[in-house]
C-alpha cells in the first residue's frame, strides 16, 4: 500500500509541475493518438498479411458463403456483346440515278465536242482535256474513237453500275467494286484507248449507295450492352481460394479486395493517418522538449520527418527493403536529442506503417539497428564510426533479410535481391546522409557532429585570428576545452559540444584584447588609468560582442548560447570593489553581466571552468598542490550555487560532485611539477 501511494503522490506531484499549456498538448496527444488508431483500425481490421510477388504466408479459405461480381469476366462479356452489333448503313436511291445521269451527260458533251464543225481538231481535244483533267492522251484516244465505241462504252457502263447499285456498295467497298468493272472490262475485247477512258470514268463516278450509319450502330451497341448480365461468381464457404506459398499475384489481390477478406487503405486514409501521425509527433515532442526554442527545433523536426516520410512513401513502392529508415535516423541524429530520436522513429514508424503490407519485421530490424548505428556514432564522435558501423549493420541486415525471406518460402533469387537491396540501403545511407546533413545545418545553423568537428579544428580562421590578436584568451580558451570536456565526460554530457563551446566563449575578447589580464604579459593594467565604470562597460561588452562576432562567423546558435551564458548573471566583483571604494553608493548589481544563466550541463561546465581556469592563475607557486585547489574548486562552485546562478539548468548535486573531482584532477594535471633531470635542467 505505501509503494503504492508513493506512486499515486509521485505522479500528482509530477501533473501538478506540469505547465498549463503543457497538459493541453497533452490531451491533443491523447485525442490524436485515439483518433489514429481508431482510423488505423477501421481500415486493416482483418487485414491478411500478404503482398504481390511474396508467398501467401497461410492457406486463405472463404469463412463463409460469397458471392460477388466478377469485373473482369463482365467487362469480357460487354466486350463481346459490342464486337456481335455488325455496322449498320443507310440506303441512298438517288445515288444510281445521280451516278448514270453523270455518264450519260459525259457522253452527250464528248459527241458533241467530236461532231461540232466549227471546231478545228486542236480546239476539240483543248475541249476534251477540260473534261478529262487535262489529261492529252486520253483526249487524243476519246477523239479517234468512232461514235458506236463511245455508245458501246456508255451503255457498258451504265449497265455494269446498274447491276452493281443492284447489290448495293458501301463505302468500304468502293475498291471491291471497281475491282468487278475492271475484271469485267477485261473480259471485252477493248482497245487500250477504250479502256483506258472506261477504267477512268469508273473510277471518277463510282460512289456508295449504302453510307455507315455511326449513329444507329452505336445505339445498336449500347442495346447489345444492356442485355448483358454482370457476372456473378459465387464461392462456397470452406473453399480453399489461395494455398500456402502460392505467390501472390495482383489478380489475387484483387479477387480477396471484392470478396472482402483484403483490404486496401485508401489514398484518402494515407493522407489523414499521416497527418495525423505528423500531429501528434509535434505535439509529443513540444511535451519533451525543454529547449527555448522550441519553434525552430519544431519547425526542424516536421520538415525532416516529413521529408523522409514523403521520399519514402515513393521508395517502398519499388522495394521496402530500400525505405529510408537508416538515412532518416543517421540524418536526424544530427539535429535532435536522443529521446526525440526514440520518438521520431516511433513516429517515422506509425506515419509509414499505413503503407506497407510487408511484415512488420522488417521496418523493426531496420529501425533497431539504425539506433544502434546511431549510438555508436554517438559514443565514438569519428567520420570513420560512420562508415564502418553502417557497412556492418547494413551487413547483419542483409544477412537476416536473406534468411528471413527463405522462411517465408521465397525463391532464392528474390531472398538475395532484397537482401542486396538492405545492403546497399545501409551502405549508401552515409555519404548521401553526409550530404543532407552538410545542407541541413548550414540551412537551420545547427551544432551538428560534422559541423563540431570542423569547428574543433584549432586552423578555423576564428580561432587563429584569436591566437595572434588575444594569444592569451586563445591559450585560457583552450584550457577550458580541456578541462570542460573531462568534466563533460565525467556525467556523460556532449564532450564534443562543450569542448567546441569553450574554444569559442571568450571571442569577443578579440576587439579589445588588451583590456583583458591574460594578453597583458607586456604592457601595464589598462584598468589602472580608467574608471571601475568605465572597465565595467568594456569587459562587460565582450560577451554582446563575442556573440555579434560568433553571428558573423555563422557559428551555430548552439555555440553562441556558450557565449551569451558562460558569464550567468555573476557580478564583476574586483570592479565593484574597487568602484565601491570611490563610490559607496554603488550597488552589486551595477556590476552584474546581463546573463542569461546556464540552462544545460554543457553551458553549465564551460561556465564553471571558465571561473576555475581563470581564478587558478591567482595562485601562488607553493598553493598549488591538491588541497589548494580543490578549496579552490569547492568555493566557486559553491559561490555559484548559493548566487542562483546553476538554477535553471538540469544538472543533479551528484554530476557536480564528479564535475568538481574533474576540475580538480584536470588543474593538477595542469600544474604538475617536473623533476628536475641529473643535469640540472
Amino acid at each position: 500500500m505505501k509503494i503504492k501511494r508513493r506512486i499515486a503522490t509521485g505522479l500528482k506531484e509530477t501533473f501538478v509541475s506540469i505547465t498549463l499549456e503543457k497538459k493541453l498538448f497533452a490531451v491533443l496527444l491523447v485525442f490524436f493518438l485515439t483518433l489514429n488508431y481508431l482510423l488505423l483500425f477501421l481500415s486493416i481490421r482483418n487485414q491478411i498479411n500478404i503482398a504481390v510477388n511474396e508467398p501467401a504466408p497461410q492457406d486463405i479459405i472463404v469463412p463463409a458463403t460469397i458471392s460477388y461480381i466478377d469485373e473482369a469476366k463482365t467487362a469480357q462479356a460487354i466486350e463481346n456483346a459490342k464486337k456481335s452489333v455488325m455496322p449498320l448503313y443507310t440506303y441512298d436511291s438517288n445515288v444510281e440515278i445521280k451516278v448514270q445521269n453523270r455518264i450519260v451527260n459525259l457522253f452527250n458533251e464528248i459527241l458533241a465536242i467530236k461532231e461540232d464543225s466549227s471546231k478545228t481538231k486542236n480546239e476539240k481535244v483543248a475541249s476534251l482535256k477540260q473534261i478529262f483533267d487535262n489529261d492529252s492522251e486520253l483526249a487524243n484516244y476519246v477523239l479517234e474513237l468512232s461514235k458506236d465505241r463511245l455508245l458501246f462504252i456508255k451503255n457498258f457502263l451504265l449497265n455494269e453500275f446498274n447491276n452493281l447499285y443492284k447489290k448495293g456498295i458501301r463505302d468500304s467497298e468502293i475498291n471491291d467494286a471497281f475491282d468487278t468493272i475492271n475484271k469485267d472490262i477485261n473480259s471485252l475485247k477493248l482497245s487500250d484507248a477504250e479502256k483506258t477512258l472506261t477504267l477512268w470514268i469508273s473510277r471518277k463516278f463510282i460512289e456508295p449507295n449504302f453510307v455507315y450509319d455511326e449513329e444507329a450502330t452505336n445505339k445498336a451497341i449500347q442495346e447489345a450492352i444492356k442485355k448483358v448480365k454482370p457476372v456473378e461468381v459465387v464461392l462456397q464457404e470452406g473453399t480453399k481460394i489461395i494455398e500456402k506459398g502460392h505467390i501472390i499475384t495482383k489478380d489475387d489481390i484483387t479477387m480477396l479486395q471484392k470478396i472482402g477478406i483484403y483490404k486496401t487503405i485508401t489514398i484518402y486514409n494515407i493522407i489523414l493517418l499521416a497527418f495525423l501521425a505528423l500531429l501528434e509527433s509535434v505535439t509529443a515532442f513540444i511535451i519533451l522538449s525543454r529547449k527555448k526554442n522550441v519553434p525552430k527545433k519544431t519547425s526542424e523536426f516536421l520538415l525532416i520527418v516529413s521529408i523522409f516520410s514523403f521520399l519514402s512513401f515513393f521508395i517502398s513502392s519499388f522495394s521496402i527493403y530500400l525505405i529510408l529508415v537508416p538515412l532518416f535516423l543517421i540524418v536526424f541524429n544530427e539535429f535532435f536529442e536522443l529521446k526525440d530520436l526514440l520518438l521520431s522513429s516511433f513516429v517515422f514508424i506509425l506515419i509509414l506503417l499505413p503503407f506497407l503490407t510487408q511484415p512488420l519485421f522488417v521496418i523493426i530490424i531496420f529501425s533497431v539497428t539504425s539506433l544502434l548505428i546511431v549510438y555508436y556514432i554517438n559514443k565514438t564522435k569519428k567520420i570513420a564510426s560512420y562508415i564502418i558501423s553502417s557497412a556492418i549493420g547494413g551487413f547483419f541486415v542483409g544477412i537476416t533479410v536473406f534468411f528471413m525471406g527463405k522462411t517465408f518460402s521465397l525463391a532464392t533469387q528474390p531472398s538475395f535481391i532484397n537482401s542486396l537491396f538492405s545492403f546497399l540501403n545501409f551502405l549508401l545511407s552515409v555519404p548521401i546522409a553526409i550530404v543532407i546533413i552538410y545542407i541541413f545545418e548550414h540551412i537551420f545553423n545547427e551544432a551538428t557532429l560534422l559541423r563540431l568537428l570542423e569547428l574543433n579544428d584549432l586552423n578555423t580562421p576564428l580561432l587563429k585570428e584569436m591566437s595572434v590578436k588575444a594569444p592569451g584568451t586563445f591559450a585560457h580558451s583552450i584550457a577550458v576545452a580541456n578541462i570542460s570536456s573531462q568534466a563533460a565526460e565525467a556525467i556523460n554530457a556532449n564532450s564534443l559540444l562543450v569542448r567546441v563551446g569553450a574554444l569559442y566563449h571568450d571571442i569577443g575578447k578579440l576587439l579589445y584584447p588588451y583590456y583583458f589580464t591574460e594578453n597583458q604579459s607586456d604592457v601595464p593594467n589598462i584598468h589602472n588609468t580608467i574608471s571601475p565604470s568605465l572597465s565595467k562597460v568594456i569587459i562587460l561588452n565582450h560577451v554582446k560582442d563575442g556573440i555579434e562576432l560568433g553571428k558573423r562567423y555563422r557559428l551555430p546558435d548552439d555555440i553562441i548560447h556558450f557565449i551569451e551564458t558562460h558569464h550567468g548573471k555573476s557580478v564583476m566583483m574586483y570592479f565593484y570593489l574597487k568602484a565601491k571604494e570611490i563610490d559607496p553608493n554603488v550597488t552589486m548589481d551595477d556590476f552584474r553581466y546581463p546573463g542569461p544563466l546556464p540552462d544545460t550541463k554543457e553551458t553549465v561546465i564551460v561556465s564553471l571552468a571558465d571561473a576555475v581556469e581563470a581564478a587558478s592563475k591567482s595562485l601562488d607557486k607553493e598553493e598549488l598542490e591538491y588541497r589548494k585547489i580543490e578549496e579552490l574548486v569547492n568555493r566557486l562552485i559553491e559561490d555559484r550555487i548559493k548566487q542562483g546562478e546553476l538554477s535553471e539548468a538540469d544538472i543533479t548535486f551528484a554530476e557536480l560532485e564528479k564535475v568538481k573531482n574533474s576540475f580538480v584532477k584536470s588543474l593538477i594535471s595542469m600544474y604538475h611539477k617536473r623533476e628536475r633531470y641529473p643535469n640540472g635542467k
